[in-house]
């Protein structure tokens, strides 16, 4: 979707807004981080809620590649007055976003998680997610534990 400069400016305006002032000399999000953040935010407000973005995203180079990775953290989306529009009783969602290494970052995971550790090993990063029981045929009220290598381009499930 090409957007024009002026709906793009609304857009980072709007992002900006959504995500509150941030300390001195960190990473601004790039423009589809941003706005699936700003697009929480709006859904907040559509429930009657006051969003705080703050704590949301995180930056780091999750799978080695020297460039800025993005955390989307949405367990983290302060809903005052509403409901948090991105959890449930299930979990919340998770995404992130790898650099590909030249002028964006993709979305490579996207899950309902009730939480999640990052973590090295030999060299390589991995991610654990706890999930809602279903997923994994046991009841909703029991969880399911997935662990995913964080290769250069990709989100790897390991068996």
């Amino acid at each position: 979707m090409i957007l024009s400069s002026s709906r793009r400016r609304f857009l980072i305006a709007l992002t900006a807004a959504c995500l509150g002032s941030s300390s001195v000399g960190a990473a601004e999000p790039p423009y589809n981080v941003a706005a699936a953040v700003a697009q929480a935010a709006q859904a907040c407000k559509d429930m009657d809620g006051q969003p705080n973005t703050d704590a949301v995203l995180t930056v780091e180079d999750l799978n080695g590649d020297g460039g800025e990775d993005w955390i989307a953290d949405y367990s983290k989306l302060k809903c005052e007055g509403g409901v948090n529009p991105l959890c449930g009783s299930g979990g919340c969602s998770l995404q992130i976003y790898f650099w590909d290494g030249e002028t964006g970052w993709e979305l490579v995971f996207e899950d309902l998680v009730q939480g999640y550790k990052l973590s090295k090993s030999s060299g390589k990063r991995f991610l654990y997610v706890t999930t809602p029981g279903d997923p994994c045929n046991k009841p909703t009220n029991e969880t399911c534990n997935y662990t995913y290598r964080l290769d250069k381009d990709a989100v790897v499930p390991v068996k």
